[in-house]
């Protein structure tokens, strides 16, 4: 089975301050409003801003398409519940399921042939035809999207361990810190593994060009590769 990943649309721009904020504004809020009003002004507050979020990404072109009205349905069953038990372990917990649960769609991805790093890594770069039919770029996306799912099963371990071990705050501030160096680990590690292991298919010019390529088409202008 060809492990054709390719996606019908790719992302129109790059993310801009305002999605930078966005990710962050909600957790700001959910201290500040926990720490000055309790835990149900504060899951609200956060609530409200990622679906303010989610529309805000929406209307900038990004490719939800069906998925945007989930997600936003997501957020307020998942607040919404976390208000009426006025419980952090809801709250948080639902998150974590999610979580566990896309790490299980991960490994069906890979069982199914369709890798669903793939899909994404088809979305960062443009990769061609001729290099995805190749066997060993059908097994490196099926590796990393293995890795991947580990990476976030031991993520749903270390959150469901530390919801029980920390206050409310330093549940959020500490999941923030570890998720952030684990996801900058975690794009390292994929980067220097799929450069050099799709250098052994015959059209695949290196990840550096791709990247220059792809910033290329967002309007950046970065330095000329000294590869090649």
């Amino acid at each position: 089975m060809t492990d054709d990943t390719s996606p019908s649309t790719p992302i129109p721009s790059a993310p801009t301050r305002a999605d930078v904020f966005d990710q962050y504004m909600p957790i700001v809020l959910f201290l500040v409003f926990n720490s000055v009003a309790g835990l149900v002004w504060a899951i609200g507050a956060m609530t409200l801003w990622a679906v303010k979020a989610q529309v805000s990404r929406y209307r900038r072109g990004l490719p939800f398409g069906r998925v945007m009205p989930i997600i936003v349905l997501y957020l307020l069953v998942r607040g919404t519940l976390g208000i009426i038990y006025d419980s952090e372990e809801v709250y948080f917990g639902i998150g974590i399921g999610v979580k566990g649960l896309a790490a299980v769609a991960l490994v069906v991805s890979v069982a199914m042939g369709r890798s669903a790093m793939g899909y994404a890594f088809s979305y960062l770069v443009s990769v061609d035809r001729s290099v995805k039919a190749h066997p060993e770029y059908r097994a490196a996306m099926s590796r990393v999207t293995l890795g991947v799912a580990l990476v976030v099963f031991a993520s749903v371990g270390f959150d469901t361990w530390l919801i029980r071990h920390a206050s409310i705050n330093e549940f959020v501030l500490i999941r923030l810190g570890v998720n952030w160096g684990a996801s900058i680990a975690t794009l390292l590690s994929i980067g220097l593994y799929l450069d050099r292991r799709l250098r052994r298919t015959p059209d695949f010019p290196g990840l550096l060009p791709l990247m220059e390529r792809r910033l290329g088409s967002l309007g950046f202008n970065p330095p000329p590769s000294s590869e090649g």
